[in-house]
């Protein structure tokens, strides 16, 4: 087995430079960037149609792969192509689930396995395997388990929010094709000229400030 081929036969090294020599990551970039103006478009459009649905199932499967490719391509390198990956593939991915408690839904799944897995009890343990202690564990796990996530559950939908808003996600949208055009045609990232010139003007920012 060759450096880096794993046990299935497949060998990521060599696929993965011959996606980067396709400028592949480039363009998944500049694919995720078209879709999410495409659907923030279709949002002001019209966000019951079935149009904008397929829109964003599409943004979550590209926004996915996306991020995978950029965090392992050459693109990794370069933390301020990372960022805007980032923001962009978590807006474009959560989008789906901006409104779904996943606290709940993990709590319930706890509950589930330990009311399982109290009925699995014998000995001195035994009377937690059924009637009402069964229960009544089952339901302190997923309780425990919940107010666990809620914390993190609330601060992630809330920024899923926040970059889920269609003007933010059209700009999010814009910056993504003018980075994967820029890194293409062998520019700096967007977020490095952007930082540039920030910094060389800051004394006229501030006083307009």
């Amino acid at each position: 087995m060759s450096e880096g081929e794993t046990s299935s036969g497949v060998d990521w090294a060599s696929l993965s430079e011959t996606l980067n020599s396709y400028h592949v990551p480039e363009m998944a970039l500049v694919l995720a960037g078209i879709l999410a103006i495409v659907i923030a478009y279709l949002y002001i459009k019209d966000k019951d149609g079935a149009n904008y649905k397929i829109a964003m199932l599409l943004g979550m499967l590209v926004g996915a792969v996306t991020a995978v490719l950029c965090a392992t391509s050459y693109l990794k390198g370069n933390m301020g192509t990372l960022i805007i990956v980032t923001i962009a593939c978590f807006a474009l991915v959560s989008r789906p689930f901006r409104d779904v408690k996943f606290a709940v839904i993990f709590a319930l799944f706890a509950m589930i396995i330990v009311y399982i897995f109290l009925g699995e009890l014998d000995g001195n343990l035994e009377v937690l395997a059924s009637g009402w202690p069964r229960f009544v564990v089952s339901f302190i796990a997923g309780a425990i388990v919940y107010m666990m996530l809620m914390f993190l559950q609330d601060l992630t939908l809330m920024f899923a929010k926040i970059f889920n808003t269609w003007p933010i996600l059209m700009v999010l949208g814009v910056i993504c094709i003018a980075e994967g055009i820029s890194i293409y045609t062998g520019h700096d990232s967007v977020y490095d000229m952007i930082k540039a010139y920030l910094d060389s003007n800051k004394e006229i920012i501030f006083a307009i400030l």
